[in-house]
């Protein structure tokens, strides 16, 4: 199983708090420039966390559970990483959650600017193996986060 950690942290880019995501302990962002590099150097990995600001409840946001107004649903995806100029839509990282009895999974990765009829070509990620989480520690983890964004959001 992989492990799950968020974090509340400051982005110089966007002067403003995100939340930090940490697959086994390494920097989901880095995790996705080291895949996307195959396809663009230049390009690969420009993503930051969310603005938290935006995130009306990370909890929902983070099971999969967005209602169709919300500014982070792509057709039955989750905007799990934003652009790192601080619009979120403009360089979307896209995952599908899908909740289990005892296992939140990650898979169908996705660049939306960099599908089958992009200019820009089509980055695949169906070679990026899907991540698969304990769902009480990924609840655990979601819980804390929104305590600690309760609280103030300071950084862990």
């Amino acid at each position: 199983m992989d492990m799950i950690h968020f974090t509340v942290e400051y982005s110089e880019n966007q002067k403003a708090q995100i939340l930090g995501i940490y697959i086994n302990g390494k920097d989901l962002v880095e995790l996705i420039r080291n895949y996307e590099i195959q396809f663009e150097p230049s390009i690969a990995g420009g993503y930051e966390g969310l603005n938290i600001k935006f995130l009306k409840n990370i909890k929902e946001h983070f099971t999969g559970k967005l209602n169709e107004n919300d500014i982070f649903k792509y057709e039955g995806k989750t905007l799990a990483l934003g652009c790192n100029c601080g619009e979120p839509g403009c360089w979307p990282l896209l995952i599908k959650i899908t909740e289990e009895d005892e296992v939140i999974t990650w898979s169908e990765f996705e660049q939306p600017y960099r599908n089958e009829e992009s200019a820009g070509g089509h980055w695949d990620y169906s070679n990026f193996q899907s991540l698969e989480f304990n769902r009480k520690q990924y609840e655990e983890q979601l819980k804390m986060i929104c305590e600690r964004l309760m609280e103030g959001g300071n950084s862990t």
